[in-house]
This record gives structure tokens, C-alpha cells and sequence, in this order.
């Protein structure tokens, strides 16, 4: 979710307390920034923006981070307004960046939860990044609760409860695509098909099928699925492949997202290209994230790029 969403979201939430919208209200402010807060991880972003996408919803993600976050946050409030009680803005203050937690894991880049125990981001892969029902509801909410205070608690209960209701709908939408895919496509099992929000559209959807000689990727139009590539499948037992995932390319991949693909080219002149895949995310007729490596005829690595979009140059890695 954007800044903004979180915000909206702790804002709204906050009312539940019984206290008012206000600037000098410790309880609204804690719960408000303290759904913002962990995104400060944005200052990842002075060494660029490969290192902010690495580092984007790890620890400052984590539920160790989210109590520490709101025990600081809360001791300045307390300091500053300490006609009321540690304990209550602390409380408020965890809601809101639990909240931040929530909201994050239900979207397919996912957040690490449990580091640094588990370096895995854990996703539902419900909606998209920003989501407009989301971010309306708590707008309404939030505006009828400014403007009618004796309302604030009941309105943010019924918005909390429509919210609820909407993401059972969309994931009642996303099982039932991934049993008519299993169907058209006779995959046996629920983890051989895979359904992603699409990126930039809030009502549609994606989707991987794991077949036993290509990877399917595709999307739903008009209810229907579309293929937009068809993937080989790779041979882990391949040297060429073998040698890739010990690159700084594969540990990046592996850390940054759950679901990508290997692709080998055909050598020329003794190197053998490798690309790498995000399979998360389709941009303009392409994969959002990529990256490619270069391989000698003596299985070594030579070069390694990463590509932050589709028509961007890539970056190399070092190693």
C-alpha cells in the first residue's frame, strides 16, 4: 500500500479509541504515523534504486520492528502530551503500524513479517499495490468521522466491516479463477497455478501455470484467459543453470521475490546468456523486473545486470 492508504487507514482506526481527529490528540497521532512509519525505509533510497527495493519491507517491516517502532513513537508523544497515559498511545500506536503490516502482506510484494528469523515475505496476493475501493472507503470514512465526531466510532466499524466483505470478494474471485484455470489447463494440484493481482489494473488479474516442460503466464480478459509468454522450463541439474543460482543475481532474486524463472539462451561465441525473471509483475509487454548473466565456456561468471524496467538500462552487480 502507498503512504497515503496506510495513513488514511491509521487515521481511521485511531477513532476507535474514542478520541477526536485532531493535531493535538497523542492517540491520533500515534496511530496515524505509526502506519507510515516503517515506510521511512525510503531513505534506502540515497544509495539507489536497486538497494531501496532490496531493503523495502524487510526489517523495517518486521513485527520486532513494528513494536520497537511504536514504543519510540509513543515515548515522544508521551513527552510531549503527557496528560495522556503511556499505555494507551502506545496501544494505538502498535495498531497502526500492525496495521501497516496487514495491509502490506495482502498485496504481491509482500513484507518480512518474521524477520530475522524467517527471510521470507509473506503475501497473500490479493490485491495491488494501491487499491482504489481500499483507499475510498477510508477516505469516506475518515471525512464523515471529522464531520460527524459522534459518528467516528460506528463509521469506522461499518468501513472496517465493508472492507472485510470486499477483500472476501476479491479472493472468492481469485479461487474461483485458479479453479477454472486448473481446469482449462488440467493442472492437478492448487500450487501449480498461481494468480497475481495485475499491477496497474485494480479489477483484473494475473496468472502463473507451473507445467512439467513450460511455465505458462497469462491474464484474464473478459473472463478468459490470455497467454502472454510461454516459458521453457529450466533443468536444475544443468551446469550452466548449477552456475547461475551461485550468482549474486540468484541470491538477489531469491531474497527479492517468491516467483521467478530461469531462461537459457543460446550460447554465442562460448558465452551462454541467462536471464531471470520476476514473474510478479507485467509492464508494457514485458516483466517489470529482470536481470541477465553471462557465463564463460568454463561455466564462470562474467557479468551480471539487473533491469529495474523493461526499457531501462541495467545495472551490474559486483562480485
Amino acid at each position: 500500500m502507498d503512504p497515503l492508504t496506510h495513513g488514511l487507514i491509521g487515521a481511521a482506526l485511531s477513532t476507535l479509541s474514542g478520541h477526536t481527529l485532531q493535531l493535538q490528540d497523542p492517540v491520533f497521532l500515534g496511530c496515524t504515523l505509526g502506519s507510515m512509519i516503517p515506510d521511512l525505509d525510503i531513505v534506502a533510497h540515497y544509495k539507489g534504486r536497486l538497494n531501496y527495493l532490496l531493503k523495502h519491507r524487510s526489517v523495517s517491516h518486521s513485527l520486532i520492528a513494528f513494536t520497537v517502532m511504536s514504543l519510540v513513537l509513543s515515548t515522544i508523544l508521551y513527552i510531549i502530551f503527557p496528560s495522556t497515559s503511556w499505555s494507551s498511545i502506545f496501544l494505538w500506536t502498535l495498531v497502526g503500524t500492525l496495521s501497516h503490516g496487514l495491509m502490506d502482506v495482502l498485496n504481491s510484494y509482500g513484507a518480512e513479517l518474521l524477520w530475522p528469523f524467517v527471510r521470507k515475505k509473506f503475501t497473500v496476493n490479493m490485491i495491488m499495490l494501491t487499491d482504489p475501493v481500499v483507499f475510498f472507503l477510508f477516505l469516506v470514512s475518515l471525512i464523515t468521522s471529522y464531520s460527524f465526531t459522534s459518528l467516528a466510532q460506528t463509521t469506522t466499524l461499518m468501513t472496517i466491516i465493508l472492507a472485510a466483505l470486499y477483500l472476501a470478494f476479491r479472493e472468492k474471485g481469485r479461487l474461483k479463477i485458479r479453479n477454472n484455470l486448473r481446469s482449462v489447463y488440467h493442472q492437478e494440484t492448487k500450487s501449480e497455478v498461481i494468480v497475481l493481482p495485475a499491477m496497474y489494473h485494480p479489477f483484473s488479474w494475473n496468472f502463473i501455470l507451473l507445467q512439467s516442460d513450460c511455465v505458462l503466464y497469462g491474464t484474464i480478459k473478459d473472463n478468459n484467459p490470455v497467454i502472454l509468454r510461454v516459458l521453457p522450463q529450466w533443468d536444475s541439474a544443468d551446469p550452466l543453470v548449477m552456475a547461475a543460482l551461485e550468482g549474486n543475481l540468484a541470491e538477489l532474486f531469491d531474497h527479492f521475490t517468491p516467483y521467478y524463472h530461469l531462461v537459457t539462451q543460446q550460447s554465442i561465441n562460448n558465452i551462454c546468456k541467462i536471464e531471470f525473471l520476476d514473474l510478479r509483475y507485467w509492464s508494457k509487454g514485458n516483466f517489470l523486473y529482470s536481470g541477465q548473466l553471462n557465463i564463460n565456456e568454463n561455466g564462470e561468471i562474467t557479468q551480471e545486470k539487473f533491469y529495474l524496467s523493461p526499457d531501462r538500462d541495467g545495472i551490474f552487480l559486483s562480485y
